[in-house]
């Protein structure tokens, strides 16, 4: 990698005073989503309409620079984030919600653009990101229909940069914390991170000029103990299907807890492939073990050489994506060895990291042939918990991408600090 090149460039100092809230887990890899998650209906006394109303201000910056040795540089920096409504219980029965995202360029060179938190060219943008109805026609059993987020395997927010994706759909489901939960729908338009028109599903899977949606369906059950078993089935019309499972069992030992988690991903095309014809499949699994502060995880996946697995609505599930890949390309052989550590109480808050160390080997011949690579990567999440600083979050993370150059490979650095806060206006 060039040595010359600067590595990680002066950050203003304005940067640590804005912030907002985001979707991540202190100790969890936001590049993925296995969990089939079911709508939101508190299991609690609902109050009225405008009693229980929430008008919640969730303020972001991001900066993200990757330095690349031989492509385009990407740099950005922005400020926004959501400003997000969601009213009472009406009748014990209906609720509103409504969010509002903006991306705004603090900086953002055209000959640097692909940072994916503004629009090309780059631009800054503002949507109507969420505006949806939720009724509640029996206990903890709904429908929600119109703009909403969802957080499904390969299909969901991928909230991973200013604004999120959003979906115009419809949806049914429950919520369980144990037992069986499930959810349905049928999604019409999808709002992708960095844009702010939402376009037929076919479109965004890459079938120009075309308008078909996605019919899904998917379960989970899980025991007192916390094993957990789930799938979900997705159907774009047309152009594939996607089914995704996974199983995860928690073991007790004397002074440690071990989990082991199981995936299986199967994707195809179907009717008139309109993105051409494929078949694929993905299994991954991973264990964890908890001592204490600190967390050791290994995972192991494994490709079909016929396809890469298709992530065009968001959520990658592979338990080996991380800060940059997914290492689910054609035929790709992927290992993960990684750590997390809490440290705590430090000053006025609580510091954890965790890092990671993924090494992906494909095809070297062939038309799925690509380069090898390793992506070595750390993060550190400081949560404030005292004063006005409470809700105030700082996530630093860097990653370092070593690719074969002699298939074809670029190595670069990616770095980024997100910070994040809630302000509550109501």
């Amino acid at each position: 990698m060039c040595a010359t090149k600067q590595l990680y460039p002066v950050i203003p100092a304005a940067l640590i005073l804005l912030s907002s809230s985001a979707v991540w887990a202190a100790d969890l890899e936001p590049n993925q989503q296995n969990s089939v998650e079911t709508l939101p209906l508190e299991d609690r006394e609902r109050a009225a309409f405008w009693e229980d109303s929430t008008l919640v201000l969730k303020p972001r910056t991001y900066y993200l620079h990757r330095d690349r040795d031989t492509n385009q540089d990407n740099v950005g920096w922005a400020l926004g984030g959501a400003l997000e409504y969601q009213s009472g219980w009406f009748r014990d029965q209906l609720r509103v919600s409504a969010t509002v995202y903006t991306s705004q360029k603090l900086y953002g060179p055209s000959d640097k653009d692909g940072t994916l938190l503004f629009k090309p060219g780059p631009e800054s943008f503002t949507v109507l990101g969420e505006a949806n109805l939720t009724w509640r026609f029996a206990k903890q059993q709904g429908i929600r229909v119109g703009r909403q987020r969802f957080e499904l395997p390969y299909l969901g927010s991928h909230d991973i940069r200013m604004v999120p994706n959003t979906f115009e759909a419809i949806a049914i489901g429950n919520t369980s914390k144990t037992g069986l939960a499930y959810m349905a729908g049928y999604v019409d338009r999808i709002k992708r991170k960095n844009d702010d028109e939402f376009i037929p599903m076919s479109e965004a899977a890459g079938a120009a000029d075309s308008d078909k949606g996605v019919g899904f369906a998917g379960a989970r059950y899980k025991t007192q103990d916390g094993t957990l078993a789930g799938a979900i089935y997705q159907h774009t019309f047309d152009v594939f299907d996607t089914f995704f499972a996974k199983i995860e069992h928690p073991f007790t030992l004397k002074a440690s807890k071990l989990k082991a988690y199981l995936q299986y991903t199967d994707q195809r095309s179907v009717g008139d492939q309109l993105i051409g014809s494929f078949n694929t499949n993905l299994l991954a699994a991973k264990l964890e073990l908890k001592q204490n502060n600190i967390t050791w995880r290994v995972g192991l996946s494994t490709t079909d050489e016929n396809s890469g697995i298709q992530k065009p609505y968001g959520n990658p599930a592979n338990y080996l994506s991380v800060i940059v890949d997914d290492f689910d390309r054609a035929g790709e052989d992927a290992w993960l060895i990684g750590m997390s550590y809490d440290f705590k109480r430090v000053g006025i808050g609580d510091l954890s990291a965790f890092g990671n160390i993924v090494h992906g080997d494909t095809p070297d011949s062939g038309s799925n042939a690509s380069a090898d690579e390793t992506e070595y990567d750390v993060t550190f999440d400081y949560r404030m918990k005292q004063g006005w600083t409470d809700r105030l979050w700082v996530r630093v993370r860097t990653a370092f991408v070593d690719q074969d150059e002699a298939a074809g490979g670029d190595d670069f650095i990616d770095f980024r600090i997100i910070v994040n806060y809630d302000y509550d206006l109501l």
